[in-house]
């Protein structure tokens, strides 16, 4: 038997075995095909802009004072205790920042993360933590290799050239958050991972919430002149066998449509969760599937965005008896119309057999779609050439 050691911590199982861990997607995204509410998450003020080169996303401010652009990824990552959590960006800065201008990209959102920063005084790794700054440390002072020319690479970082920035962490709540950006070696041209800083929390965890979406955003904070960074792929992985926990939230409702259709039922997260929480809603919610009875042909339609005509409300209702502090979700079961109209992300039709008959309309593996942040995802249902009585089960899956 060969005994793989040396290499550094200890790579084989106390019987001996070669110990190997095979990273899992979660999120994958490419910058070639333009911007999506299926994938992305665009917020501006001001003048800024996030547009696509076709190759590139570019996150763009003007000379105006109030200017910021950011560029979330619309599903978050989501950590599983006992694995470690990897997210990379790659991102290029063609223009240093200047006055107070403010260039970040990594894995964080309002409150929490760990990310990159670059501003006039230069590149710093950041961590924060429920809305505070915890970890603030520059370039020169990366614990690790500052990658001036001076560390154990020899290598140095031009943020003009492009780079892959990775970040790595196990959130137990108090395992170690690792920073490295993706290089080329001197000597034999091969692409290497840098590790660059390290670090561990003392007396409490390093993020109030590891369920974190991939981010790149420029803030001017004051007058300053045009500037861009460039994204391209976007990605966030589980070090192992990604098998969450979760829970399958539905809803059901009795209504008459017509052949105009209806929203039937709808799913929206709420603000925060759990209750009494500073932090963003960060459940991961996908689709997981309909059922519908009904006495004549209907279509029906997934639809993610757009606004009802009137409002969500909490669990338990008249017909599902979940409990409100056991779901992420706040439920619509009573909307007749759109006040603005949202994206069809899935449609089909079913026959009625003559009767009121039961079909399985689609199921979790044709509607594999995660909900992003606070959009609203409603099953639409009208009858193909007159009224159709019917009875929808609509229901979704809350990663815990």
């Amino acid at each position: 038997m060969t005994i793989i050691s040396g290499i550094g911590p200890n790579v084989n199982s106390q019987f001996n075995e070669l110990m190997t861990s095979q990273r899992t997607p979660v999120i994958e995204l490419k910058s070639v095909y333009g911007l999506s509410v299926l994938r992305d998450i665009v917020i501006t003020t001001g003048a800024g802009t996030v547009t696509n080169t076709s190759t590139e996303f570019q996150v763009s401010v003007t000379t105006n004072a109030l200017d910021s652009a950011t560029l979330d990824s619309a599903e978050r990552g989501r950590y599983m205790p006992g694995y470690a959590g990897q997210a990379g960006i790659g991102v290029r800065i063609p223009e240093n920042p200047e006055d107070e201008q403010v260039f970040q990209w990594g894995m964080f959102d309002d409150v929490n993360g760990a990310y990159f920063e670059q501003g006039v005084e230069g590149l710093e790794v950041i961590i924060l933590r429920a809305g505070v700054v915890i970890e603030n440390v520059p370039q020169a002072m990366w614990n690790v290799d500052p990658l001036d020319g001076t560390g154990p690479s020899g290598l140095t970082l031009d943020v003009a050239d492009g780079n892959i920035y990775q970040i790595n962490f196990t959130w137990y709540g108090y395992g170690v958050i690792e920073f490295a950006i993706v290089m080329q070696n001197a000597e034999n041209g091969s692409q290497e991972v840098i590790t660059v800083h390290r670090y561990k929390p003392e007396d409490e965890t390093s993020f109030a919430d590891p369920n974190l979406p991939l981010r790149a955003s420029i803030t001017n904070n004051n007058a300053a002149p045009a500037r861009s960074i460039f994204v391209g792929g976007r990605q966030y992985s589980i070090v192992g066998k990604f098998n969450p926990e979760f829970r399958v939230t539905s809803e059901r409702r009795t209504v008459a449509v017509t052949t105009t259709g209806q929203p039937v039922l709808a799913f929206q997260r709420k603000a925060v969760f759990p209750a009494g929480s500073a932090r963003p809603n960060s459940v991961s919610v996908t689709l997981e599937g309909i059922d519908i009875i009904t006495n004549e042909d209907i279509f029906f339609q997934i639809i993610l965005g757009g606004e009802l005509n009137t409002a969500f409300s909490t669990f338990p209702t008249a017909t599902t008896n979940i409990p409100n502090n056991e779901t992420a979700l706040l439920v619509n079961n009573n909307a007749t119309a759109f006040t603005v109209d949202g994206e069809v992300y899935f449609q089909g039709v079913a026959a009625s057999g003559g009767g009121a008959v039961s079909r399985d309309l689609a199921v979790a593996n044709l509607l594999d779609l995660e909900l992003p942040d606070d959009e609203i995802i409603t099953l639409f249902v009208g009858g193909i050439t007159t009224t159709a009585n019917i009875t929808a089960v609509f229901r979704v899956t809350e990663e815990w």
